[in-house]
């Protein structure tokens, strides 16, 4: 009973005063407060006339009794007019919720995008199955936001049209207690206050089922979620693999449905309970009145006073059930809230830091990381660990071309995501990083816009400067071959559409040199060439491709450039040597460590 009694506290201080993040990024736009306010006021509105209206018939009475006949009609016909008058609400109230439904759902995209292109591929969230840091999705930061704006907006818009709306239902029973006659007070305010206590019992189950049912819901969904990943990514070895893991799947779903149905079976089960005492509290007092009243006695007054009490009765058992409800709606949001709130502080303290480093950008003329061992990044539970160690310090001047060497998943691609501040293992390690960089890898693509838009990125085009620099890369006249004006293809063209991998490859590297500015004090590509190695003469040449980015980027020396390649670059360093000081790194696995040598 005690923890029954902590609950419904926690639930009421939920409803009065919901705990919520306070952020002005987080605030409501001004659009979807406007129109939000209005639908709650309607709904307040609407309540206090159906709670106004319980009275009516009451009111008839006594002005008939009173011999104010011809208004007593009047009040009369306008207590029958109250479905009318609600229907016309309701007919408002609908269209009106449709509207904000579509612009609360369109600014919840619009704020969470905002959010994420400043955030991806930054937020580390530590793991504490393997103690690992890993880079939360896009997906999942976008599913984070408009999670906890969906609730947070829902809270703050209802709240104080909760509050008074508990307060109107308050004060109507109140007044219906003071003016009932018909039925004995005590009676009237047991069954009022026992209907109460059920009300707030049953809530307060539900909302302990709750809890345990997200528990378990969240247990299962992990276990959903590796058996899915392993079905997509991991090759199967024997037939009886594919079995094995769709029969985990098959296990792991059953559970989750068998938690989900015992859930709503208990949900379902207490709420009918509250109907089933509302059909009996309204039929128990025909009963009462029927077995307490003289049939002699029985008169047209008396059966209009019985009516109208059991109408106000009715009314105030349906606004406790109402706000039962609501007092487990808003505890749910509250719940909801609270499980997303770890990972939007997360989002949030990322996103400060982002504007942060863009608003107070430092030249950066060298970076400096000392000797360290760390873990490498696991993206996914199929990614095999191993530790990233360097033995001596490192340091990479303005002006310096590094390259580095290593086989793939040697760690050349996490070492790089490091210097670029992308990725943090350690919180305990500290590596100085450059946020003025240009990054390129592999997973780099254009989006759906045309390749025009894509390139230009909705600036005004320099077409002379993006020619130029797609001659160099041997771009121009492979395109111009497909289509003979080239800016007109790219208007009309997608990515994904036309394009081979290395002129994909070669699209992007040329959108990074056009970017490039004053601002940028790194050029950081993780191997920017790997799809234009071929066995067939045609193809443009790697070597002669990254000799043209390096000259574009660093002929004035300013910036440091560093180049992660598997292959022979023997000629490009000769014909780069007397121009620039080159570093190298080899990264060299040694059993389960991969370490980092100056050549």
């Amino acid at each position: 009973m005690l923890e029954y009694f902590k609950e419904l506290c926690i639930i009421i201080k939920n409803f009065i005063k919901p705990t919520y993040i306070k952020d002005k990024i987080l605030n409501i736009p001004k659009e979807v407060k406007k129109i939000g306010m209005k639908l709650e006021l309607l709904s307040l509105l609407m309540t206090v006339i159906g709670l106004g209206f319980s009275f009516l018939l009451k009111l008839t009475n006594n002005l008939i009794s009173l011999k104010y006949i011809i208004l007593g009609i009047i009040i009369f016909m306008l207590y029958r007019s109250e479905q009318i008058i609600q229907g016309a609400f309701n007919i408002y109230e609908t269209s009106e919720r449709t509207k904000f439904d579509l612009i609360f759902d369109d600014e919840l995209v619009y704020r969470g995008s905002v959010i994420v292109g400043k955030v991806k591929d930054k937020i580390l969230k530590f793991d504490d199955k393997s103690k690992m840091y890993k880079i939360m999705t896009n997906e999942e930061v976008m599913n984070s936001i408009k999670n906890y704006l969906n609730n947070y907006w829902s809270l703050k818009l209802k709240r104080i049209f909760n509050i008074f709306e508990a307060i109107s239902i308050i004060i109507m029973i109140i007044v219906a207690i003071i003016t009932n006659d018909a039925l004995p007070r005590n009676i009237f305010i047991i069954l009022i206050v026992f209907f109460v206590i059920l009300n707030f019992f049953v809530t307060t189950y539900i909302n302990i089922n709750r809890k345990s049912f997200y528990k378990k819901h969240r247990e299962y969904d992990d276990k959903q979620s590796i058996i899915k990943n392993d079905l997509l990514r991991v090759p199967f070895i024997v037939e009886n693999d594919l079995d094995m893991r769709i029969n985990k799947l098959q296990d792991a779903l059953k559970d989750s449905n068998k938690n989900l149905k015992s859930f709503y079976k208990k949900m379902d089960v207490s709420r009918f309970l509250i109907s089933l005492v509302e059909s009996f509290c309204e039929y128990g007092l025909i009963i009462f009145f029927v077995l307490n009243i003289q049939i002699e006695n029985v008169t047209l007054a008396s059966i209009a006073e019985i009516t109208a009490t059991i109408v106000i009765v009715e009314n105030a058992i349906w606004h406790v059930k109402r706000l039962g409800w609501k007092l487990d709606f808003n505890n749910e949001m509250v719940t909801k809230l609270q499980k997303e709130t770890d990972d939007i502080n997360l989002i949030l303290d990322t996103y400060y830091k982002v504007q942060n480093n863009e608003q107070e950008k430092k030249i950066v003329d060298i970076i400096n990381i000392k000797p360290f061992e760390i873990k490498y990044l696991q993206e996914s539970k199929n990614d095999v660990p191993f530790t990233l160690v360097s033995n001596k310090d490192i340091s990479i001047s303005k002006g310096d071309i590094a390259f580095l060497y290593g086989s793939s998943g040697s760690g050349k691609s996490t070492f790089m995501k490091m210097i670029t501040e992308r990725i943090k293992l350690d919180k305990n390690i500290e590596i100085p990083s450059t946020n003025r960089y240009l990054f390129y890898d592999e997973k780099l693509k254009f989006g759906s816009l045309s390749l025009y838009e894509e390139l230009f990125s909705g600036t005004k085009p320099n077409l002379k400067k993006m020619e130029d620099i797609l001659k160099n890369l041997h771009l121009w006249d492979e395109i111009g071959s497909i289509s003979k004006d080239v800016w007109q293809f790219m208007k009309e063209k997608k990515f994904e559409l036309y394009l081979s991998n290395g002129q994909k490859q070669r699209l992007i590297l040329a959108k990074i040199l056009y970017f490039l500015n004053d601002g940028i004090d790194a050029i950081i590509l993780d191997e920017p060439t790997s799809g234009l190695d071929s066995e067939n003469k045609k193809d443009i040449d790697a070597q002669n491709v990254l000799e043209y980015i390096i000259n574009y980027a660093n002929k004035d020396k300013k910036r440091i450039v560093v180049i992660s390649t598997h292959q022979n670059l023997d000629n490009l360093k000769n014909n780069i040597k007397k121009d620039y000081n080159i570093k190298e790194f080899e990264f060299v696995n040694n059993k389960e460590k991969s370490i980092i040598k100056e050549i």
